[in-house]
C-alpha cells in the first residue's frame, strides 16, 4: 500500500484498488454513527462527476427498507454512503442536515 495524490493504492489480485482519503466524508460517517436509530454506516462506490459542486453537499439518493443511499459531493468527487437505520425518511433528512452542518 502506498500514497498517491491524497489517496491510498493497494495491490489486489485483480489490479490496484484506489482507496480515497476524503476527510469530509470520514467526518460525516463519524457524525452519522453517533445518531440514535442508525445501526451502521459504510462507504459505497466512489466516482468522479462531470458536474462540479462548489461546496460539500450530501443528498439522499434512494431508500430501500431500512437502508439509505447518500451521495456526498464536493467539486467533481462523489462518494456513496450507505446507512442502515430505523429512522423514517424525515428523521433521516434531519439527521443528514445536522451532520452535514457539523462537518462544514
Amino acid at each position: 500500500m502506498f500514497s498517491f495524490e491524497g489517496s491510498l493504492l493497494m495491490g489486489t489480485a485483480h489490479g490496484v484498488l484506489r482507496l480515497i482519503v476524503w476527510p469530509d466524508v470520514e467526518s460525516l460517517i463519524k457524525e452519522l454513527e453517533q445518531i440514535d436509530g442508525i445501526q451502521s454506516v459504510s462507504k459505497g462506490r466512489f466516482f468522479l462527476s462531470p458536474g462540479l459542486a462548489p461546496t460539500f453537499q450530501v443528498y439522499m439518493a434512494s431508500m430501500f427498507e431500512n437502508q439509505y443511499k447518500l451521495l456526498a459531493r464536493s467539486e467533481n468527487k462523489v462518494q456513496e454512503v450507505i446507512v442502515e437505520a430505523t429512522l423514517g425518511k424525515e428523521d433521516m433528512k434531519s439527521a443528514i442536515l445536522n451532520c452535514t452542518n457539523r462537518v462544514e
